[in-house]
């Protein structure tokens, strides 16, 4: 009348495969950036990210509650304390914006600045639509990322809060992975929606406002890409994206696109000459300020 350990039905059995079933799910985080030494400040710039005074100012505060070497870069935004103007504790620190205005760049490179690795999780909506896959989702993304340092990305995440069963699913999750054990984890999300998101979900964030660059900073971009222009033509071309109200990618695209195009017009004059190659690009010339300036007024009829 005795049953041996692991007899169908035994409890031992039962508990064995639940623990197996809860292994063989696939991971919902991805890691796409691996740790590093933190870069601090200096980050922003390396990466050549430019915004509003405004988000430089919010970002450098959120930055200073997470690290210990604010009083480096203090003496670079005069109005720091200005810009602690959200209440303490947040567990999101929440990028909002149109496309195309930096919210995932500064994303990434606030995980460099912190040499913290990024995570990117799958959002809550994968999980399904019912309270109790909500809450699987939460338990699993917490065991994840329990125990270690990182930095978790919630991409467009208006997107995928969409019904109470996701929205549920996010709460309980900023509330359980938000008070680590004997780690570290800033949960950074990114939405072109905030009106769509939870109020509830609102209070646990730290909201930074993304928008189309000012005059100012598309002039810094300006000068970045195209180094060859004349202090007068970067103020047209600067002039020009505030009018036509791009963004930073607007920018990239553009600088990206005219110097193909200033390279495949020179290779088929060299071709048409009979002396094309690869090593004639060292003498290509660059592109003109109308050349930039005719894709800057193409992308604003987009």
């Amino acid at each position: 009348g005795v049953q041996l350990a692991g007899a169908p039905g035994m409890p031992g059995q039962q508990g064995a495969a639940g623990a197996a079933a809860v292994m063989a799910k696939p991971p919902l985080t991805e890691e796409i950036l691996a740790g590093s030494d933190p870069a601090g400040q200096k980050a922003f710039s390396e990466e050549g990210l430019v915004g509003t005074e405004r988000q430089q100012l919010q970002l450098l505060a959120h930055y200073a509650e997470m690290c210990d070497d604010f009083k480096q870069f203090q003496r670079i935004t005069r109005a720091e304390g200005a810009a602690r103007n959200t209440s303490d504790g947040a567990q999101l620190l929440l990028l909002s914006g149109p496309p195309g205005t930096g919210k995932t760049r500064h994303a990434i490179t606030f995980a460099k600045a912190l040499g913290l690795p990024l995570l990117v999780a799958t959002p809550p909506s994968a999980a399904g639509q019912d309270r109790s896959s909500a809450a699987a989702w939460a338990a699993q993304v917490r065991r994840e990322v329990r125990g270690r340092d990182c930095a978790l990305f919630l991409d467009e995440i208006d997107h995928h809060i969409n019904d109470e069963g996701s929205a549920s699913a996010l709460r309980q999750f900023l509330d359980g992975v938000c008070q680590p054990e004997g780690s570290r984890v800033l949960v950074v999300g990114t939405t072109n929606q905030l009106g769509k998101l939870p109020k509830d979900v609102l209070h646990r964030a730290e909201v930074v406002h993304f928008d189309k660059p000012e005059a100012l900073h598309l002039k810094e971009m300006w000068t970045s890409h195209a180094q060859h222009l004349r202090e007068a033509e970067l103020h047209d071309l600067a002039s020009a994206s505030a009018t036509a109200r791009i963004t930073g990618r607007d920018v990239r695209h553009c600088a990206s696109l005219c110097e193909r195009r200033a390279a495949i017009s020179f290779l088929s004059l060299q071709g048409r000459q009979g002396y094309c190659h690869g090593a004639a690009l060292a003498n290509c010339p660059p592109p003109l300020a109308e050349d930039y300036l005719r894709c800057i007024i193409s992308r604003a009829d987009e």
